[in-house]
Formats: C-alpha cells, structure tokens, sequence
C-alpha cells in the first residue's frame, strides 16, 4: 500500500476519540456522499470546521500536531475513509498544515453507467482542485459504476495503487489478470519504477454494480517505524517525536475552541 500506511473505512454517530497527536504522516479524511451531518475537525494549529458529506480534510502533521474529528447534533451518521499516507523521509520534519476540498469543488468522470470523483490528483483528463497543496502527488477516487460498464485508470511508473470495495461487486483487471472483489475487500497493484512501459492500465468493471475507491501515490520504498499516530523513518525519530509531544511542541486544543476538552479531561 506504500505510501498508504493505513485505510480505515469508518461509520460513526458520536464522539469517539480524544485529541490525539500524529507526525511523519498525512492524516486524510474523506466523506462520502451518502454521510448525514458534518464532521467537525479541532486541531492544534488553529482550524476548526464541518468537513461535509462529499467534502476531503488533508491534514499533513508533518513535524507534529494534535487533532480530532466527530459528528456533533442529533441524528449525524458519519460515513468516511480515515487515510494515513506516508510522507517522505525529507518532510516528516517539516510545518504541520491543513486543507480542505468542498464538495462542489471535486470534479467528476462522467460515462455511460460510470462516476467517479477525482477527490485528489488526477484520471482519464479530470484534475482535482488543490492538487499543489498536496505534500506529494496522491491520487483519491471514489467511483460508481453500474450495468456491467468499465472504468479504467492509468497507474504511473513507480507508483503503488490499492483498490477497496465499498459495496457491490467490482472485477479488476490488471495486465490480462482479473479478480472478483466483494463490498469490503481491497487488492494492492504496484508498477515498479524501473518497469520498461511507463503506466499500467487499471479496468474496473461492475458486476451488476459497484462503489469503490482508489488510492494511489508515488511509491516511497524507505524504512518505517511506527508507534500508533507517528511514522518515521527510525526508532530514533519516534522518540524524538514522542519526547517533543511530551513537551507539549505539538501545541494543544483549547478550551475556548475545544469545550468538550473539559470532559475527556474529566474521564481521563
């Protein structure tokens, strides 16, 4: 899955985690259409926001930050993605930031039996919005596809792709070699950088029907410690980066933009 450390494809309907920290990763939240209410983000560097149904929150923790994420009000059914990708050896140091990409601004491929939006990066002409934000080019897919159609996406030289069934049936095909795929189930596609041709073709075909996502970046091929929240390149680095969270570098929610902060304290 490289640089996907981890996908977790999530439904919540209440508050869940305490703020938490992360370093050496991009924390991304991706809402599907079909959530209801918002997904209200809290971070250490001063944001605070719904992230709404359709909408993408990229937050690069970078050297460190402490954030959280939850429904708030009556009847909010979150349904999303959690993804944590990887950043390079040469930025895990670097100033944490946030974006975020508004529903409406998340261009579509549009066919016969076939939608997808290019959440982030790019497929068959369609660039996303804010891809120069992006620590490193990665590419977010989230498509529908019915009646048997077919989508196809090329997967660059050196890159990596992972392919996760929301629900339906999906048949992947890869270079003549083709896998059946139920609601839950992922398959990882890679395309080494020294491989003579330059992309690979990913076809896509409903099997009557599907929801799926696609990710995909540049493959980083470098050595990974993690510990929970923090992935770095040495088990130096993460001490390095545990002790400056200890020290309270990563900065901290507060009351004021935080209220709930007084009962996690409470129940901690």
């Amino acid at each position: 899955m490289d640089p996907v450390v981890m996908l977790d494809h999530f439904h919540m309907t209440a508050p869940t985690f305490a703020p938490h920290p992360h370093a050496g990763i991009s924390a991304v939240t991706y809402m599907f259409e079909d959530a209801v209410g918002a997904h209200v983000n809290y971070d250490s560097l001063g944001n605070y926001g719904p992230i709404r149904p359709g909408a993408l929150h990229w937050f690069a923790a970078g050297r460190g930050a402490v954030h959280t994420e939850q429904p708030e009000g009556d009847g909010h059914h979150i349904h999303a993605l959690q993804i944590f990708v990887n950043l390079p050896a040469s930025q895990k140091y670097d100033a944490p930031y946030a974006f975020d990409v508004a529903p409406t601004e998340i261009p579509e491929v549009l066919g016969a039996g076939v939608r997808v939006r290019v959440v982030s990066g790019s497929s068959n002409g369609v660039t996303a919005p804010k891809n120069a934000e992006l620590p490193q080019p990665f590419t977010l897919l989230d498509g529908f596809l019915t009646a048997a159609c077919v989508f196809r996406h090329d997967l660059p030289r050196g890159w990596n792709a992972t392919v996760c069934v929301i629900s339906g049936h999906l048949h992947v095909d890869v270079a003549g070699e083709a896998r059946q795929l139920s609601a839950g189930n992922a398959i990882g596609i890679g395309l080494r950088a020294e491989a003579p041709h330059n992309a690979l073709v990913i076809a896509l075909r409903a099997d009557p029907e599907s929801h799926f996502v696609m990710l995909s970046g540049p493959a980083l091929d470098e050595p990974m410690a993690k510990h929970g929240p923090f992935v770095m390149n040495s088990v130096e680095q993460l001490n390095d980066r545990i002790s400056a969270f200890r020290r309270g570098e990563f900065g901290e929610l507060d009351d004021e933009t935080f209220p709930q902060l007084k009962t996690y304290r409470t129940q901690g």
